[in-house]
């Protein structure tokens, strides 16, 4: 009798609708900022070509290689090597574009390639995005002077004017979800006045913006479901959460900003609103709210704060008494960290001024060698049309500080490596 062998496992599906209601997987992009050198990017070929939509293999790597939309791309042809690029997939709202279609089970990458490739109109990119150095804004959110947009409130017919959005995020929105196309109106009869985006930050919005995301998400998959767009999820989420300042976690809040502490227990202690409405508020309402929620009180810090609650750990310290009433414990502990951030934070300051001397030692040497070497040329120039004999060159200084230089930069990479080691440190046990 013939052996009988087992049956194979089944082969994973080759078809983009076995993908349908996936999650894309994103990694950190290690090419979020235009630079040139690189040659071994990705492009969209098919159904459409987008030679001009840029790929890096870290996130080829990350979000396509291993799917049905692998297909669909394929290594970009030579270019120059001082081509400016960087890759499109650090874009947040190319991200969207991405996990909207993985979603949907798209047939092919052409909504990513439509959003990725979409032209400025006269106002410009989203004022969050710096296109003369491509990276996030380091200020919060900057203001612009240019056409603005806010949601339509279904309920009461007037916009929201508490979340405004550019015309950039507005085009792109209306990109992926076309049912959802209109729920943005102009604010100011179309005129230009000044305003931030607040729809998908950049810098410092916790997860605000991937919330804001979510609901579109929801009430445009409701709307494909049942034929009609009800936009109230949406609009009532941010009528909650928009008027509410972003948690700055360990960075210190403006002035006069709205917060929360125990006044007898814990009188250096503060809440911020984000975190208060959310971590605090469900328990207030709840049928049995923790009993250290009584001493619980409204404060305005005249010199700002640090939110003491932003934290996976700081959030199970709270819990824990919540569940037990003792705030002298909690004390100790809050108080125990605050020492140690205090530590942290003057390490790290010796660390950064030492970093910048070494670079700035290393700039000055440089600087002396490319000088010597100069006066070094200049001189042999000369003896080379004159009718004597001409000494060896000596390019002992530029040697010397070529050397120097060297040693300064391998300085500054230790003293970073410290400062990267001190940050882990500070994460992994404290923060």
């Amino acid at each position: 009798m013939p052996l009988v062998k087992p049956e194979l496992p089944p082969r994973p599906s080759s078809t983009a609708a076995e993908q349908k209601g996936r999650s894309p997987v994103f990694a950190p992009c290690p090419r979020s900022a235009f630079a040139t050198g690189d040659s071994d990017w990705y492009n969209i070929a098919t159904p459409r070509s987008f030679q001009g939509v840029d790929i890096c293999p870290s996130c080829y790597d990350a979000t396509f290689r291993d799917t049905p939309y692998a297909g669909c791309l394929t290594k970009a042809p030579p270019m120059h090597k001082d081509t400016v690029k960087r890759c499109d997939l650090s874009d947040r709202w190319n991200r969207a574009a991405t996990f909207w279609l993985f979603l949907q089970g798209a047939p092919d990458l052409n909504l990513l390639g439509t959003v990725a490739a979409l032209p400025p109109d006269e106002d410009g990119h989203c004022p969050n995005v710096n296109m003369q150095y491509p990276e996030p804004q380091q200020e919060d959110r900057p203001t612009a002077t240019r056409t603005w947009y806010c949601l339509l409130d279904p309920t009461t017919g007037s916009l929201i004017e508490d979340l405004t959005v550019c015309s950039a995020c507005v085009a792109r929105a209306n990109a992926i979800f076309p049912s959802m196309r209109g729920i943005f109106r102009s604010v100011a009869d179309g005129h230009k006045v000044q305003a931030t985006c607040d729809l998908l930050t950049v810098n410092k919005d916790g997860n605000r913006g991937g919330k804001y995301f979510d609901k579109m998400v929801e009430v445009a998959q409701q709307s494909l479901q049942t034929g009609t767009l009800d936009t109230r999820p949406l609009t009532d989420y941010i009528k909650k959460w928009a008027p509410v300042p972003v948690c700055m976690q360990a960075d210190p809040a403006l002035p006069g900003t709205k917060s929360w502490t125990f006044p007898t227990s814990i009188p250096h202690y503060a809440i911020c609103e984000e975190c208060y409405t959310y971590h605090i508020v469900p328990l207030l309402e709840s049928s049995h709210p923790p009993t250290i929620l009584k001493e619980l009180r409204p404060a305005v810090w005249p010199s700002g704060f640090v939110c003491d609650l932003y934290s996976p750990r700081l959030i199970q310290w709270f819990k824990d008494a919540c569940a037990s009433g003792d705030l002298a414990t909690y004390k100790q502990r809050i108080m125990a960290r605050e020492a140690q951030a205090q530590e942290y934070k003057l390490k790290l300051d010796q660390l950064r001024i030492q970093h910048r001397q070494h670079e700035q030692q290393a700039r000055l040497f440089s600087m002396q060698q490319h000088m010597a070497r100069s006066q070094e040329t200049v001189r042999a120039m000369q003896w080379n049309s004159s009718a004597y004999y001409a000494p060896p060159l000596d390019f002992s200084r530029s040697t010397e500080a070529m050397n120097q230089s060297h040693q300064a930069m391998l300085q500054a990479e230790m003293v970073e490596e410290n400062m990267n080691m001190l940050r882990k440190e500070w994460v992994e046990l404290y923060e």
